[in-house]
């Protein structure tokens, strides 16, 4: 367990910026590039470290500690996550591109304030390739020989779904070459066709070993990152 002050932290948040949160909104969303970056970051904390991600459109997810959580800039070179049940943070970039802070909790008068003493620190991995930024978190339709197209969906946490055939199954992406384990469906390789405007975006493969039975995949939509799951397995996969 990470261990939060969960609902003083998230007094905190709610006082300190809600009126911050409401500005993101309503501004487009490129607007920290020249702070945040977009993608991977090595996440510490006084009980290790682990990969966290900062996605578009204020997404915050870490498939470690799956969450609905969000980021935000409350001001310039600050930035504020969301983290639902995990907390609160505010972090502030420092002079070598990382940020660091801690928890937002309040004080004796009932005040924000950052606890440093609970610190954390985010440093820049390295940014998503299209590939990812298009797959992780996207729902497609599948198309086969002699069938009738249906809606599948790569889950961020690396679950892959189907409404038409449910059940606990896995995805993995090595470059642009998508591997689908389907349990008793079979198993896919498909390659992944990144478009400059991604609802172009295909994917185009067949069964494992069996290049006669094909699968085209063309793109439906963007996903949340947490997507809840009543039976949940729990594998952080």
């Amino acid at each position: 367990k990470i261990g939060l002050p969960a609902l003083i932290v998230q007094s905190a948040w709610t006082r300190a910026s809600l009126d911050t949160r409401k500005a993101v909104r309503s501004r487009p969303h490129r607007c920290v590039r020249g702070v945040m970056k977009i993608g991977m970051y090595n996440f510490q904390w006084a009980g290790g470290e682990f990969e966290v991600e900062f996605r578009e459109k204020n997404i915050f997810w870490c498939k470690r500690f799956a969450n609905e959580a969000s980021w935000t800039e409350v001001q310039p070179g600050v930035v504020g996550v969301n983290w639902g049940k995990y907390g609160n943070y505010q972090l502030t970039a420092q002079p070598d591109g990382s940020f660091a802070g801690g928890v937002l909790t309040t004080d004796a008068s009932g005040a924000p304030v950052v606890n440093t003493n609970d610190w954390r620190k985010a440093t820049f991995v390295r940014a998503f390739t299209p590939a990812e930024e298009l797959l992780s978190g996207s729902a497609w339709m599948l198309h086969y020989e002699n069938g009738v197209p249906f809606r599948v969906e790569f889950h961020a946490d690396g679950h892959f779904h189907s409404p038409a055939y449910p059940g606990h199954h896995l995805w993995k992406l090595n470059g642009n070459q998508v591997a689908i384990e389907w349990g008793k469906y079979g198993s896919y390789d498909l390659t992944l066709e990144v478009a400059a405007d991604r609802r172009q975006s295909t994917a185009s493969g067949s069964l494992r070993g069996h290049p006669a039975s094909w699968r085209r995949l063309t793109y439906e939509e963007a996903l949340p990152a947490y997507v809840f799951k009543e039976n949940s397995c729990g594998h952080s996969h």
